[in-house]
């Protein structure tokens, strides 16, 4: 039987944000242990260019709650992006685990051609929702939590791979 499109959003999401969840706790922890102010991490980016930790965590949930409740055909959940506390990350990020959990697992049945319209100031992008998913909002997912992890370790909070990846299943 073909992978759905839930099955390749939905609880691969759910485990991304758990893992980062788990790699920020980590974040916060470090922090403490060393009597560093938490904003050594929370302000703290890549490269100069590049936004900080907190930004990366809006932007994954927000490719997590957005895609599935444009692919889903759901209302979505509000989250303004004023988290600057671990604290208040971790909050943003149970809220979207908890949000995806209601997205039915047969609303994305047979949309896999549907047509998505995305619309910014730079114009519209269209494409189906499996390009969609699979073309844009995994490697999109994926950045920002590779981004937010590469923070964290670049700035010797002790996480690795299995953090990452969250183990095997």
């Amino acid at each position: 039987m073909p992978l759905s499109l839930y099955e390749i959003t939905i609880p691969v999401f759910i485990r991304g944000l758990n893992n980062l969840s788990a790699i920020l706790s980590k974040g916060s922890t470090h922090t403490d242990a060393q009597k560093l102010p938490h904003a050594h991490l929370l302000e703290a980016r890549l490269f100069e260019d590049m936004a900080a930790l907190p930004y990366q965590i809006q932007r994954v949930s927000d490719q997590a709650k957005n895609s599935a409740a444009r692919v889903a055909g759901v209302q979505v959940v509000a989250m303004p992006d004023n988290e600057t506390t671990f604290e208040e990350l971790q909050a943003r990020i149970q809220k979207t685990i908890e949000f995806l959990k209601t997205v039915p697992k047969d609303s994305m049945d047979g949309k896999e051609e549907e047509e998505i319209v995305i619309k910014s100031k730079s114009g519209e992008w269209r494409s189906t929702a499996t390009s969609y998913v699979l073309d844009f909002v995994l490697p999109n997912f994926y950045f920002h939590i590779t981004t937010a992890y590469n923070i964290l370790r670049h700035n010797g909070v002790p996480v690795g791979k299995w953090d990452f990846i969250g183990g095997m299943k």
